[in-house]
């Protein structure tokens, strides 16, 4: 054999009769084919299955635990909990998290690198309307995926943003093309705290200025009409990264356009459970970006659904859950002493969220006799306290099926409150509160109208606190607390843990890197 080659070699005279022979070949042939790289990117990070090992699940779970009023399982389990075990506990959610999102960036790059060898233009022949409809809205999706991607990980695994500060830690591969050969997959290019944020912000914008603001039937490949990115949902996350960097001007400006510019596509006229509870390919009136979950072809409903739920058949599902601490409980005053008197106050009653999207767990130390049918009892004994935990997700047919609400306005008011009251537009920042409220108030509870009651906001009375509670209550179990609280860039309170706080800045707040990454990549060595 080796002479035959050796004889081979010799007679011919060009070297390329080795190399493969054959003419270069597009991945996406046509615009129909392309649309399928934005949909994998979908694919591959909301909708992986495998329960924990699903990264998008582990991301939204695990960021409510990290807070000063929130607690995981059980009133032994302090604020931090499983989130802060970097070492241990997390290190098959940190395996599971990191290459998904970095596999999802590698589908963005790859149409992206394809889209600038063709000198941006692959598909000259399309019409005006595809390339307006279809080809420029497939690219701010891709822009939009890599960005909303990049500031998971950044929040996750990288250091606080500090407004002024240095920002000079290298953090994270900053990867924006995809990596074809070992040595470039090898060593990739690792970000600094700033880097990585300008690309979040420049990924962000460039998906801002190409994404349609809604879906056009008969114009659009009707793929696009199930919940993904648009204008809005580009301004949204600008405006949650502008203002997890303390930039409270551009975070209100960009949540003021979601607010004011959709033409009353979005808005707050349904009750707070509406955006939770949509069984079909549809969203609640709120639900700005949203993900569907539900399929009606499907035999069995994904994996991970299970995971994300807090609900077992009727039952909470405990290890799941994250709980309002005691103190939290006490000081928005759903109830009077959490660990003495755990009386549901008005205040709770009536309020829509506590009605449609809590659940009171109950302690498990309550006699057999004593338990009343309907409500839930902890089994485990050292559930001692009477709590509430959140029973927002996957409420449709099995209590699986149902889509996710990724973004919504709520969140949007409640950004351009605190943006409002930091630049010292208290009017401003308590009538954005008070939609919150009014949404939220059940005047056939409450015996009069949101106006006329004492929980109406005013410039005079309006504080800080009130409205970091009202986010609280409102976004609960979104996995938006930690980001808001570092966002505020004040030190992050230790709640049940006792006295004093913590630097938005401390590292307990960051996860470690796959252990696979830490020895594999040889720009860390």
């Amino acid at each position: 054999m080796t002479v035959a080659l050796l004889t081979l070699t010799v007679s011919c005279k060009k070297q390329s009769f080795f190399e493969l022979q054959r003419p270069p070949q597009s991945p996406w042939n046509s615009l129909t084919e392309f649309e399928r790289s934005v949909i994998g990117a979908y694919s591959i990070c909301f909708e992986t299955p495998g329960g924990w090992q699903n990264s998008w699940v582990v991301a939204k779970l695990f960021k409510n635990d990290v807070a000063d009023d929130m607690a995981t399982s059980t009133p032994g389990d302090q604020s931090w909990g499983w989130y802060r075990d970097t070492e241990n506990n997390n290190k098959q959610i940190h395996n599971a998290t990191f290459p998904l999102y970095y596999q999802t960036i590698a589908i963005c790059n790859d149409a992206l690198d394809f889209v600038a060898s063709h000198n941006g233009d692959p598909y000259p022949d399309i019409s005006e309307d595809d390339r307006k409809y279809n080809f420029n809205r497939i690219l701010g999706e891709l822009y939009f995926m890599r960005g909303y991607c990049y500031y998971t990980l950044a929040t996750l695994f990288g250091d606080a943003y500090v407004p002024g500060g240095p920002n000079n830690g290298k953090q994270l591969p900053l990867i924006t093309s995809f990596s074809r050969t070992v040595d470039k997959a090898v060593k990739p290019e690792m970000g600094t705290t700033e880097q990585i944020w300008n690309q979040i912000i420049t990924d962000l914008k460039q998906a801002y200025d190409l994404l349609p603001e809604q879906y056009i039937e008969g114009k659009m490949h009707i793929s696009y009409s199930a919940g993904r990115a648009n204008k809005f949902a580009a301004a949204a996350m600008l405006s949650r990264a502008y203002f997890y960097m303390g930039d409270y001007p551009n975070a209100n400006t960009y949540a003021d356009f979601v607010i004011t510019k959709n033409g009353g596509v979005y808005d707050l006229s349904e009750d707070p459970i509406q955006a939770f509870n949509k069984s079909s390919l549809t969203a609640g009136k709120e639900s700005i970006l949203w993900i569907p979950f539900y399929d009606r072809t499907l035999d069995s409903p994904p994996w991970f659904a299970s995971v994300f739920s807090h609900l077992s058949g009727d039952n909470p599902c405990p290890w799941s859950a994250s709980v309002m601490d005691y103190s939290t409980l006490q000081r928005i005053g759903w109830m009077p002493d959490p660990k003495n008197d755990t009386t549901i106050t008005d205040i709770a009653r009536r309020d829509k969220r506590f009605q449609q999207l809590y659940y009171v767990r109950e302690p498990a130390n309550v006699p057999a006799n004593q338990q009343v049918a309907g409500k839930y009892y902890e089994t485990r004994p050292n559930l001692t306290f009477r709590t509430v935990l959140d029973n927002k997700f996957f409420r449709g047919p099995g209590l699986r099926y149902t889509n996710y609400p990724e973004i919504r306005l709520a969140e949007m008011y409640l950004n351009r409150s605190i943006c409002q009251f930091k630049a010292g537009n208290k009017g401003a920042a308590a009538d954005d509160l008070n939609v919150i409220r009014k949404r939220a108030w059940d005047a056939s509870v409450a015996g009069m109208s949101y106006e006329s009651s004492t929980a109406f906001v005013t410039s005079s009375n309006i504080t800080e606190q009130m409205i970091n509670d009202e986010r609280l209550i409102e976004m609960f179990g979104e996995g938006d607390r930690i980001d808001y609280l570092r966002g505020l860039k004040e030190d992050v309170g230790n709640g049940e843990r006792g006295p004093g706080s913590v630097p938005y800045t401390d590292k307990g707040f960051v996860w470690k890197l796959p252990q696979g990454e830490i020895d594999y990549n040889q720009s860390m060595h």
